[in-house]
């Protein structure tokens, strides 16, 4: 008898917590369902407006100056490192030596023109009187035609001279053109700042190699800080452009900015990289949103953090 008992009691216990665990984990989720239908959550990072810049360079080299380090303010045209150009700076100084000979040339050149078209000028009087001269019987022949030639040598050196000047003037053209080539590569290996910013990372030392599209400078671009999201494809439909949030630290219930939506993707798309969890499916589509941030001063640019969103209210258009 006792026996009964005992075990009518022990299923009546049973019985009676296995409701009250029902009750609580029904409970928690409907709770959890309440909050689903307020708030949405997604994963993201803490980014530039205008996304970070990876300064590469055009041509390989080796590092030669460093003018700035990481931290520093820069604007569009500072200059954040040089590669080696010695070989570039001769070629300039050999090629404006050109120029500058061709350029001297083509005056001495026409310094020579002038001087012929005066000769050329008083020959053609000279003969002009000794034709009159002739003409009254006071001139021979032979003077007339002695003066005739010495106009059109006069002449004949003219226009080889002229034809003398044209080719300097083709040869200091080219010479100049190859010294505006020379001058662009040696300034492909001046390393300058594309934007208004501040550099978050020099990753090359003085003496260090560079290849040729290699990223070795991040620029952080001048102007807001934003946290750019996914929200799960269950949920993308509830997000709205106006729409309220905040963000926090992964893991973590304290907020470290609140926000305004004021992008969301017209598509859904794969997740990226810093989204995806173990146990997630890889056909997971999210929308991707970017929240303006009212605080973010103190905020680690690429920090991962989790964006909650109220739901609860539609954004006013």
């Amino acid at each position: 008898m006792k026996k009964y008992t005992f075990l009518m009691l022990f299923l009546f216990i049973f019985a009676f917590c296995n409701r009250n665990a029902a009750e609580n984990e029904s409970k928690k989720e409907n709770e959890k369902q309440a909050k689903s239908r307020n708030y949405v959550i997604g994963i993201g990072k803490i980014v530039p407006e205008n996304d970070i810049i990876q300064l590469v360079s055009p041509v390989p080299g080796i590092v030669q100056k460093i003018y700035k380090k990481e931290n520093d303010s820069v604007a569009v045209g500072t200059i954040i490192l040089e590669l080696e150009h010695d070989l570039e700076d001769e070629k300039i100084i050999q090629l404006r030596t050109q120029v500058a000979t061709q350029a001297a040339q083509i005056n001495v050149d026409k310094a020579t023109v002038n001087q012929l078209d005066a000769e050329i000028s008083n020959a053609k009087t000279e003969l002009q009187r000794l034709q009159n001269l002739a003409t009254l019987g006071a001139e021979t022949q032979q003077t007339v035609d002695n003066a005739a030639s010495k106009v059109k040598s006069y002449a004949a050196q003219l226009n080889g001279l002229q034809a003398t000047i044209s080719v300097s003037t083709s040869k200091w053209r080219e010479a100049k053109a190859n010294l505006k080539t020379a001058q662009l590569e040696r300034d492909q290996k001046i390393i300058r700042s594309p934007i208004n910013g501040r550099i978050l990372e020099i990753s090359v030392l003085i003496g260090g190699s560079v290849s040729i599209q290699q990223s070795f400078v991040q620029i952080s671009p001048n102007g807001r800080i934003i946290a750019i999201a996914e929200i799960d494809e269950l949920n993308a439909t509830k997000i709205e452009v106006g729409q309220r949030g905040w963000i926090r630290s992964v893991g973590s219930a304290d907020t470290l900015s609140t926000g305004r939506i004021y992008f969301a993707a017209t598509f859904l798309k794969k997740k990226s990289l810093f989204t995806d969890q173990s146990g997630e499916k890889e056909d997971r589509r999210v929308r991707t949103l970017k929240m303006v941030l009212d605080n973010s001063q103190k905020l680690l640019l690429n920090a991962r953090v989790e964006c909650v969103i109220d739901v609860s209210t539609h954004s006013k258009k």
